[in-house]
C-alpha cells in the first residue's frame, strides 16, 4: 500500500480525517500536525525525514501559524512529491457583514499580500510592545519574536510558491468524491515511510541560524560574538552584518550600536533593502524623521512595492511632515493598491483625501472599504456618516452615525444629534406666475413631506454588541456557554477557551451558524501559564483587541471538613480559581492600558461572600476572587479599564455539583428539591453587566434563586411552584 503524509496545523485536523477516510483502502496514512503554541514542533523539522508523498492542507489557519510558517521554503524539495489543498475558510460577504464560507486565496498577488502583510505586522507590533509581551517570560518571548521574525522574512516566498504549485480546492476534491485525489495516489509508486539518517556527527555550519539559537536559549552573548567573528572572517558577507546589526536591535536593545552597523552596511552596500527598511525603523524609533524618511524613500526607489514601506512612508510624512500630504497621499495611495491595507491606513488615506486633496468622493470609498475589513471601526464610520450627510444621502448617513455611537459613545453628543436627527427646515420656493413652475413647486413640496415624513423616524441601531471583541474562558459548558450565547445573540465577537477542543469546536460552530456570529475558539487549560500568554500574543491580528474580559473558569473539587480533605482537589481548585484568573487577566489587560479602555468581569461566587461547613478551600478562593476583583479595579481605574465581579448562588445546567463529586451522579442531584438560579440567569445578568454606558461600572452582583437565603438556608419543598415555564 501506498506510504501517505498529511501535513497540516490541527485545527484541520477534522478536514484531514475526511481525507483519510476517502483513501481508505489506497494509502498508509501518516498524521503530522502542529498547534501555535511557542513550545510545540516546527511542521517543517517534522516533515525534514519524510520522504514519502505528502498532501499539505493549506488554510488561512496554516498560513497564520508561525509553527506551519516557520522554514516552510524546506517543503519543496526537488525530490519530494508535495501536493497543497486548498480548504476553506470563514469570511464576511461585503453586502451585508454576515459570516461565509469561502476558499483559501494565494493565486493573485494580491492574495499573497494579505498573509506577507499579516507576518510584518505581527513582527512590528510585536516590536512595538517588546516591554508589554516579554515582561513576565523575556527568554519565551525572544524565543517566539525570532520566529515570527524569520517568518517575516521568507513568507513572501513560501506564498508565492504554493500560488505556482498548482493547488487542488478541497471542494472540487469533494464535489468529484475525492476521485482526484485517489488518481493522484494512485499514480505515484509505493514508497515507505522511512526517515533518512544524517551522517553521525554531522552539524549545522550556519553561524546565522546557529547564534539565533543560541539567543532563543537566552546566550545572548554567544549569539552576538558568533555573529562578529563570522562577519569578521567574512566581511563582505552583507546578509551577517544585517543579522549583527537585527541581533543588536531585539536580543540585546542596543539600538544605537544597530543603527551604526547598518549605517556602515548601507555604505557598502546602499541597495541592501532589508538594512534599508530597519534602518528607517530604528531612526523612527529614536526621533530622527527625516533620517528615517531618506532610508525609506531610499528604499522605494530601489523596491516601491517592499512589504508594508508604503503604509510606513505614508504614515510617516502625514504624521511628522504635514506640509507633504500630497507625497503622504501617494505612497498610502500606492499601499491601498498593491498592499492589503488595514482598516487604519484605509482611513487615514480616506482622511487625507477628504481634507487635504479636497477628493472626497474616492474618501468614501476608502472609508467603505475600512468599515468592510474592520466592521468596529468606529472612527471609519462617524467620518462615512459626515460625508453622506454632506452629499445628501440622511438615511444611510444616520445609519453610520447610530453604528459608530454604539462602538464609541464620546461621538453622541447633543451637537451630533442635531446635525444627524435636527427637525427638516423648508425653504418657501420662488413664486412664478407659469403653470410649469406651479407644477414643480408642488412636486417639490410634496418631495419635501415626504422626505421630512421618511426621516422623521431614525433607522433602527444595530446590536450593541456590534464590533466588540469578549473573551470567554470555561466557555464549554454551564454559565461560560450561556454568557457566550446570549452575547453572541446581541452581536458581540466571541473568542472562546475551553480545555475539550473537540466540544469548542463544536459549540463554535453552533454559535456562528444560530446567531450569525463571529467565534473565535481557543483549546488552552487556564492553569498553564506559558500556555496562555502564548496563546494571547499569537491571536490573529482580528482578535488582538479585546474588549470585554468574562474570568469564568472556575472549579470545586470535594465536599470535605479541613482535617479529610484532599490535598489535589485543593491544589486543583487554587491553581484554576484563582492561578487561571491572574495568568488570563494578566496577558489581557496590558492591552486594555494601551488602548485606554475595557472590562473585566471575574465570575466569583456567593461562596466568596460567606462560608460553609465543608466549603473550606473553595471558599476561600473565591474570597480571595472578591479581594482581587476590588485590588484589580484599584491599580486599572486611572487607565479606564472597569473592573466588576458577578456573584451567583447556586447554578444549575452546569457541571459543578458533578465536577465537585468526581463525577458521582447521585452525589450531584442537589437540585431535585428547589429551584436554583438557572445558567441563563446568570448570563443575562452579565449582559447587563457588559451593556452599561461607558461613565457606568457594575461593582459587584450578587444574586440567588428565592428559594435561597444563604449557603445553608435552602427552602427544599419543592421546585414545582418556582420552575421555569418550559418545565410546567
Amino acid at each position: 500500500m501506498i506510504g501517505l503524509a498529511f501535513a497540516y496545523t490541527q485545527d484541520d485536523a477534522p478536514t484531514a480525517a475526511r481525507l483519510e477516510a476517502a483513501l481508505a483502502g489506497e494509502a498508509s496514512c501518516t498524521h503530522l500536525s502542529v498547534g501555535r503554541g511557542n513550545d510545540e514542533a516546527v511542521l517543517s523539522d517534522l516533515l525534514g525525514p519524510i520522504t514519502s508523498d505528502i498532501v499539505l492542507l493549506v488554510s488561512d489557519r496554516f498560513l497564520t501559524n508561525p509553527n506551519c510558517m516557520l522554514r516552510a521554503e524546506s517543503l519543496f524539495q526537488p525530490n519530494r512529491s508535495l501536493l497543497p489543498i486548498l480548504i476553506e475558510q470563514a469570511e464576511y460577504a461585503d453586502t451585508d457583514g454576515t459570516l461565509v464560507r469561502g476558499e483559501t486565496k494565494l493565486s493573485s498577488r494580491s492574495d499573497q499580500m494579505h498573509y506577507i502583510s499579516h507576518w510584518h505586522d505581527r513582527y512590528i507590533e510585536l516590536r512595538r510592545d517588546t516591554d508589554t509581551y516579554a515582561e513576565a517570560d523575556r527568554a519565551s518571548f525572544e524565543r517566539y519574536l525570532r520566529k515570527i521574525r524569520e517568518t517575516s522574512v521568507t513568507v513572501s516566498s513560501v506564498v508565492e510558491k504554493l500560488g505556482r504549485s498548482g493547488m487542488k480546492s478541497y471542494r472540487a476534491l469533494e464535489e468529484n468524491h475525492f476521485r482526484t485525489l485517489i488518481d493522484y495516489v494512485r499514480r505515484n509508486n509505493q514508497t515507505p515511510m522511512t526517515p533518512t539518517t544524517p551522517p553521525v556527527g554531522t552539524t549545522s555550519r550556519d553561524p546565522i541560524q546557529q547564534s539565533w539559537r543560541l539567543a532563543d536559549d537566552g546566550d545572548h552573548e554567544a549569539a552576538l560574538s558568533l555573529l562578529d567573528s563570522s562577519r569578521s572572517q567574512d566581511p563582505d558577507n552583507a546578509d551577517l552584518h544585517y543579522q549583527y546589526a537585527l541581533m543588536l536591535a531585539l536580543s540585546s536593545g542596543k539600538l544605537q550600536e544597530a543603527r551604526t552597523e547598518l549605517d556602515a552596511l548601507l555604505e557598502r552596500e546602499p541597495h541592501h533593502a532589508e538594512a534599508l527598511f530597519l534602518s528607517g525603523e530604528l531612526y523612527e524609533s529614536a526621533g530622527d524623521y527625516s533620517a528615517a524618511r531618506t532610508r525609506w524613500e531610499q528604499l522605494s526607489d530601489l523596491s516601491p512595492t517592499f512589504p508594508r514601506l508604503n503604509e510606513r512612508l505614508g504614515t510617516l510624512l502625514d504624521e511628522q511632515f504635514p506640509e507633504h500630504s500630497a507625497e503622504a497621499a501617494a505612497y498610502l495611495r500606492r499601499a491601498v493598491k498593491y498592499e492589503e491595507a488595514g482598516a487604519d491606513t484605509l482611513y487615514r488615506y480616506a482622511e487625507l483625501l477628504a481634507n487635504k486633496l479636497g477628493r472626497r468622493r474616492k474618501a468614501v470609498k476608502m472609508l467603505r472599504r475600512a468599515i468592510r475589513i474592520d466592521p468596529g471601526h468606529a472612527p471609519a464610520h462617524y467620518r462615512l456618516a459626515v460625508a453622506l450627510f454632506d452629499a445628501g444621502k440622511k438615511t444611510e448617513a444616520r445609519k453610520n452615525f447610530a453604528v459608530a455611537t454604539s462602538l464609541e459613545p464620546a461621538y453622541d453628543t447633543p451637537v451630533n444629534q442635531q446635525a444627524f436627527y435636527g427637525a427638516v427646515t423648508q425653504e418657501k420656493p420662488v413664486q412664478d406666475a407659469s403653470p410649469l413652475a406651479a407644477l414643480k413647486e408642488n412636486i417639490a413640496q410634496l418631495e419635501a413631506m415626504l422626505v421630512a415624513r421618511e426621516s422623521s423616524a431614525p433607522a433602527p441601531p444595530p446590536k450593541s454588541g456590534a464590533g466588540k471583541t469578549v473573551l470567554i474562558s470555561g466557555a464549554t459548558s454551564g454559565i461560560g456557554l450561556a454568557t457566550a450565547r446570549r452575547l453572541a445573540a446581541d452581536g458581540y465577537r466571541i473568542a472562546m477557551i475551553g480545555r475539550r477542543e473537540d466540544r469548542l469546536r463544536t459549540i463554535g460552530r453552533k454559535l456562528a451558524e444560530e446567531h450569525q456570529a463571529e467565534i473565535h475558539t481557543i483549546t488552552l487549560d487556564v492553569r498553564d501559564r506559558d500556555g496562555v500568554g502564548e496563546a494571547i500574543a499569537s491571536l490573529p491580528q482580528e482578535w488582538q483587541d479585546i474588549d470585554i474580559l468574562i474570568n469564568n473558569a472556575g472549579k470545586a473539587k470535594g465536599f470535605d471538613p479541613i482535617h479529610a480533605g484532599s490535598l489535589d482537589h485543593w491544589d486543583e481548585m487554587i491553581d484554576v480559581n484563582l492561578r487561571g484568573l491572574l495568568y488570563l487577566t494578566r496577558a489581557v489587560t496590558p492591552g486594555m492600558v494601551k488602548r485606554s479602555r475595557g472590562l473585566v468581569i471575574n465570575v466569583a461566587s456567593t461562596a466568596g461572600k460567606e462560608v460553609y461547613p465543608n466549603g473550606n478551600v473553595y471558599c476561600a478562593t473565591k474570597h480571595a476572587v472578591d479581594a482581587l476583583t476590588y485590588a484589580m479595579r484599584l491599580d486599572l481605574v486611572k487607565h479606564g479599564v472597569k473592573v466588576g465581579q458577578i456573584c451567583p448562588a447556586h447554578v444549575e445546567e452546569t457541571e459543578f455539583a458533578l465536577v465537585r463529586f468526581d463525577g458521582d451522579a447521585e452525589r450531584a442531584k442537589i437540585y431535585q428539591d428547589f429551584q436554583p438560579l438557572r445558567s441563563s440567569d446568570v448570563a443575562e445578568a452579565i449582559h447587563f453587566m457588559v451593556s452599561q454606558p461607558a461613565h457606568v461600572n457594575i461593582l459587584d452582583l450578587v444574586l440567588q434563586g428565592i428559594q435561597q437565603a444563604s449557603s445553608t438556608v435552602v427552602d427544599r419543598s419543592g421546585r414545582d411552584k418556582y420552575a421555569p415555564k418550559e418545565e410546567e
